[in-house]
């Protein structure tokens, strides 16, 4: 009975116990993320000028231990198959003999509407369905896309290891504490000795710029008799030390480990600031060929429901018997269902690309999305801001300054330098300098604060030491190997830099000139196709001539909308590619500097 009634305590206990372990976590969580974040923000607007949002999210640290994860043999599956995947052939020759008796398919001109319409959506789902300007994809990636999520994670990983690395410059400290039982038996009594021996450590070292350490430590020791509760002895020590290098490991290099680890965090901000930027700008170059296979499908739509009144004008012709060729109707209704067949496909391409884009943004698959139309995004047509007038010198000139993988090349040939001279260091002979102070406690007195200044002691030394130094000749010699291929590297991406602003700009000319010649393309075939429906209206043209001209003016306008996704996708990359894009935190372009590179042509 006692029993049942202190269950529901121990469990209370246990439960207290349990929150407030995981109250620990939480709080060291928090002061961790409190470090980084402050740590990120100093640093990006020292590498930036600018800070951005890295937050990864909260977390607690509450993990569950599931028996799945210590099973030898985790889920198992099995090899049934569900019930709805048991169809049987017989089942569908049935399906397809009943279809049959409703009515002759192959009499039907086309396929029902539900499949062959401008949406991809049904009816009932277009409530449901949202729709994505430029605007609201960057603002979606920039809030839900896992690969930005990574980025931002390796980017605390870094600061991370940097907070570490500042931990370990500042004082440290140890402290333990030792307690133990001695029992002897001496001449095989039973009447055992008993003592107790506690002994407690306290020191702290501090790490020199410039090489060498100093440390302090306390060392007390107590022994006290269990059986007569006497103590018979305690002690207790000071000891300073010192330890100095003067040649091997002395001076900055000494100090490498830090110089790395503040200098890898900056490459960090700008390799993060870069992906960012360019994962946006592959974020808007998806949502373009969205738009463009959005168009594709209105196109197709369009050419479809032409091909329906062609169709239909060309059987009636050959009902009423005024027809001059006998192939007349049946040209026409093998090209209206090569338009089925072309919208059935345009409208699974767009619907798997939207899949695709869904993940790669971060969204479910499972909601329905669809993009505003190329010619309604408003945000998608001011890109045309973003595009100066500037000559090629002025834009390699700034991408040379701006790029911030250019900038991280730059740095990293300091680095190459500074490991030449660290291992040229490592060359030197070990001399050091060690000096101890040592303060001991009175042994008469039961007391172990209690130093005595008469029993100090002291030492100093100076040791030299020279060993065998191939390897370190050896990481010389491969450092300036490396400091060479460095500034090869950079030297070629200086290089490429150059071309990609080059090519960057032909892009621009080039797509605004296909945009043009398109434009022109579709209006001289809209003219073409009405000319030819009037020619065959007068019974001076075939069918033939009719669909060859809709097949034109279909493959223009789809041209069309390809040249004005690639136009404004490449007026991005070449903001990309000079590093003057600038994004806001909610994933806008930063038009404040469109006009950064302008200049004379």
């Amino acid at each position: 009975m006692n029993t049942c009634v202190g269950t529901p305590y121990r469990f209370a206990g246990l439960s207290a116990l349990a929150a407030v372990i995981v109250g620990c976590h939480g709080t060291l969580i928090d002061r961790t993320d409190r470090d980084v974040y402050d740590l990120l923000s100093q640093r990006q607007q020292a590498a930036l000028g600018e800070t951005s949002n890295v937050d990864i999210g909260n977390e607690r640290g509450n993990v569950s231990g599931a028996s799945e994860m210590y099973s030898f043999t985790p889920h198992v599956i099995t090899p049934e198959i569900p019930d709805e995947f048991r169809s049987s052939r017989e089942t569908a020759v049935s399906e397809a003999a009943n279809s049959e008796e409703e009515g002759d398919v192959g009499d039907r001109p086309f396929a029902p509407e539900a499949v062959l319409s401008p949406s991809i959506f049904a009816d009932a789902d277009l409530r449901d369905v949202r729709v994505f300007s430029l605007h609201d994809a960057l603002m979606y990636a920039t809030q839900h896309a896992r690969a930005l999520q990574d980025a931002k994670e390796e980017l605390y990983l870094a600061a991370l290891d940097l907070t570490l690395e500042r931990h370990l410059w500042t004082p440290q400290f140890v402290a333990s504490m030792k307690a133990q039982g001695d029992f002897a038996d001496a001449g095989g009594l039973h009447d055992y000795d008993r003592a107790l021996t506690a002994t407690s450590d306290f020191s702290v070292s501090q790490r020199l710029p410039y090489g060498g350490e100093i440390s302090a430590q306390i060392v007390s020791a107590l022994v006290r008799d269990l059986e007569d509760h006497v103590t018979s002895g305690e002690s207790g020590d000071l000891i300073l030390k010192a330890d100095i290098p003067l040649l091997r490991g002395a001076g900055r290099s000494a100090y490498e480990t830090r110089y790395s680890a503040e200098r890898e965090l900056i490459y960090a901000v700008r390799l993060y600031e870069r992906f960012r930027r360019s994962f946006l700008v592959d974020v808007a170059g998806r949502l373009f060929t969205l738009q463009q296979s959005k168009a594709a499908i209105d196109n197709t739509y369009t050419a479809y429901r032409s091909r329906i009144r062609d169709w239909e004008k060309a059987d009636f012709i050959n009902r009423v018997g005024q027809s001059r060729d006998v192939f007349e109707a049946p040209r026409a209704k093998a090209s209206l269902r090569q338009a089925e067949a072309a919208l059935v496909s345009t409208k699974e391409r767009y619907a798997t690309a939207l899949d695709r884009f869904k993940i790669f943004i971060g969204m479910p698959v499972s909601e329905l999305l669809d993009v505003v139309d190329q010619h309604a995004d408003e945000a998608s047509r001011r890109l045309d801001d973003l595009l100066p007038v500037v000559q090629v010198s002025t834009a390699v000139e700034t991408a040379l300054r701006s790029r911030l993988d250019l900038l991280n090349s730059v740095d990293l040939l300091d680095d190459s330098r500074r490991g030449v001279l660290v291992a040229r260091n490592r060359i030197l002979p070990d001399l050091d300098v060690t000096a101890g102070f040592n303060f001991d406690s009175d042994p008469e007195r039961l007391n172990s604060a209690s130093y005595n200044p008469e029993r100090a002691s002291w030492h100093g030394g100076l040791e030299l030491s020279l060993d065998d130094r191939k390897s370190e000749r050896n990481a010389y010699r491969a450092a300036l190997i490396g400091l060479r291929r460095a500034q090869r590297n950079h030297q070629e991406l200086i290089d490429n830099v150059r071309a990609d602003v080059r090519r960057a700009l032909r892009r621009i000319t080039e797509k605004d000139n296909l945009r043009r010649i398109q434009s022109l393309n579709v209006e001289e075939n809209e003219l073409r196709l009405e000319a030819a429906r009037a020619q065959f209206d007068l019974g001076k043209r075939t069918n033939q001539d009719v669909v060859d001209a809709e097949n034109d003016l279909l493959a223009a306008r789809n041209e069309y909308a390809t040249a004005v996704a690639e136009y404004r996708n490449a007026i991005l990359q070449f903001r990309l590619d000079t590093g003057t894009l600038r994004v806001t935190a909610d994933g806008r372009w930063d038009e404040s500097g469109a006009g950064a590179l302008s200049g004379q042509e």
